[in-house]
């Protein structure tokens, strides 16, 4: 009997993912921002965790949910399988991290079980944009990891029942070897987070900026489009984040002879990076791959206005064209920094963003899910 929609009936779901837990107390404990997906995961399905344990780890911890399962014996995944609806593996990676996967998708068969291919970033991208302007050993070490990460896509894609991928930008990496694909978004952005309409003011804008510090995430765009809009216009342009461009990021801003700038450490979700995003005006998202990153829908809810490339991530969310400009121009991404100046075009404009604020919950994010799971099934 196909499993029952995500409504009706809380199906078995198997997760498998790359990230440790680590038992404090009676709870086991992930990253705080896995925690946060899975445990919204939970709500909607009785989760099974298959991943690693650890006995420490410097990352910011928080609890999983109490009913959330956490296998880590390869011998009792017979069990686990015959006993799911529906098993989730990540597709992120290359060969080796990938590799024990594939007993999974043996018993997967063996139980006319579906496997689910979840893909959220185009990391093989990544790598090669990070390594331009580097040494020809680094240079072709990113290629060996693009090759590497493409063809364990294209493998495992071919052998599961369908593929999931964050923003409309990564459909085409498993295209047109999966089977069935859904384009969903990656919101953490529970319906309990999403603040107030914020009153209006006429003052220099905050505008901020968050992610790893490395090439792919057009970070000296940011700071180039701001010394360009003219930093008198606006009251300060913060970064969040740690990686290898800090340096270099901070002697941009110096040369541009930026007072107002300032890179600061990165803080813990959902909290504290809600409080700092309630004290900004404007988010520039620069990345420079074909990614969505999280960051436009937490930006969103707290009532922060996004500049979006104008790219197909962000184009399918229905954003205002106002707030699009063009992908890797500081020029243009400075034209539209410079128009929010103006408090006739930024009310309005602010308003209707704020209205598609619960458009995107991480929750609606696994509904959606898992309902194209069902689906697919139901179509087997």
């Amino acid at each position: 009997m196909s499993p029952a929609r995500a409504d009706r009936v809380k199906p078995r779901v198997l997760v498998c993912s790359p990230i440790p837990v680590v038992r404090i107390g009676s709870a086991w404990h992930t990253l705080d921002l896995w925690a946060r997906d899975i445990n919204a995961q939970a709500d909607i399905a009785d989760i099974t965790l298959r991943c690693a344990v650890v006995v420490t780890t410097s990352d910011a911890l928080a609890p999983l949910a109490p009913g959330i399962a956490v296998v880590t014996d390869d011998d009792r995944l017979a069990d686990v399988i015959s006993q799911t609806d529906f098993i989730q593996i990540p597709g992120n990676a290359g060969w080796l991290t990938s590799k024990p996967y594939l007993p999974i998708l043996r018993w997967a068969k063996r139980f006319d079980k579906p496997v689910f291919l979840g893909i959220s970033s185009n990391r093989a991208r990544t790598y090669t944009m990070n390594a331009t302007g580097k040494s020809l050993s680094a240079r072709s070490k990113a290629l060996l990891q693009f090759v590497d990460i493409r063809v364990t896509q294209l493998l495992l894609a071919s052998r599961c029942a369908g593929v999931f991928v964050v923003g409309e930008g990564l459909r085409k990496l498993v295209w047109p070897v999966a089977r069935d694909v859904h384009v969903g978004v990656a919101s953490w952005v529970d319906a309990d987070d999403i603040a107030p309409p914020r009153p209006d003011h006429d003052r220099p804008l905050r505008v901020c900026m968050a992610g790893r510090l490395e090439p792919m995430k057009g970070f000296h765009l940011g700071i180039e489009a701001f010394s360009r809009a003219g930093p008198d216009r606006f009251a300060a342009l913060t970064l969040i984040g740690r990686g290898a461009a800090q340096d270099a990021l901070q002697e941009q801003a110096e040369r541009a002879g930026l007072p107002n700038f300032t890179i600061r450490p990165p803080v813990g979700y959902p909290a504290p990076f809600f409080r700092f995003l309630d004290e900004q005006d404007v988010v520039l998202m620069t990345n420079l791959n074909d990614e969505q990153p999280r960051l436009i829908f937490d930006a969103i809810s707290r009532g922060c206005i996004p500049l979006c490339p104008d790219t197909p991530p962000y184009r399918a969310l229905g954003l205002d064209p106002r707030i699009l400009y063009e992908q890797g121009s500081a020029a243009s991404l400075a034209e539209r920094l410079c128009s929010l100046a103006d408090p006739a075009l930024r009310l309005p404009l602010g308003r209707a963003i704020a209205a598609q604020a619960t458009t995107y919950t991480v929750h609606t994010m696994h509904r959606d899910r898992l309902n194209w799971m069902t689906d697919v099934v139901a179509r087997r």
